[in-house]
């Protein structure tokens, strides 16, 4: 069978897009509590491994957490700054500044997330040794810096809420 040759192909560019009427959803809460089961487990599984080759148990610099937080701080401050802007303010924004602050609300949230189960599972593997020092060391650093993290987590879910479009005017009065 012979094709006939057509020469205005359509191109995939053509194609028009489906109309999304919801956009992009807020996360949601399973996924970060998946999140934290899966950073737990794979934490766990190190340092299982870690304890039945002999290995070293790895420490936690009293730094990390203290930087977790200050990077909670500073989206905390990115949060309100952006929720400032677009639902007092009502200023248009840059829409690759808007997808960029959307990124990194998601990023902190699934991140954060990931680290809170990770660092618990890091501070729990200890509880059984607590007659030495080195596991209460573990278990306290392990603590605080799964705090951090939930701290990134809180900042995160700020700043996805602060990446909402607001209500427009006529939304809130529809009688005017």
């Amino acid at each position: 069978m012979r094709q006939e040759f057509d020469p205005d192909p359509r191109s995939i560019w053509d194609v028009p897009m489906p109309d999304s009427p919801q956009g992009v959803q807020p996360t949601r809460f399973r996924a970060l509590v998946l999140a934290a089961v899966v950073g737990a487990g794979v934490t766990f599984l190190m340092m299982l491994l870690a304890s039945a080759y002999a290995l070293t148990m790895p420490d936690v610099p009293w730094t990390t957490p203290l930087l977790m937080f200050a990077g909670a701080v500073a989206a905390a401050v990115l949060a309100r700054v952006t929720y400032l802007r677009n639902h007092v303010v009502r200023q248009l924004q840059d829409p690759v500044r808007a997808v960029a602050t959307l990124a990194i609300a998601k990023a902190l949230l699934i991140g954060g997330s990931l680290l809170t189960g990770g660092y618990l599972a890091f501070a729990l593997f200890s509880v059984g040794h607590l007659d030495a020092p080195l596991p209460k060391q573990r278990l306290v650093i392990g603590l605080v810096t799964a705090g951090a993290s939930i701290a990134l987590v809180v900042a995160g879910w700020a700043l996805e809420r602060a990446c909402r479009t607001p209500k427009s005017d006529e939304d809130e009065n529809p009688d005017t």
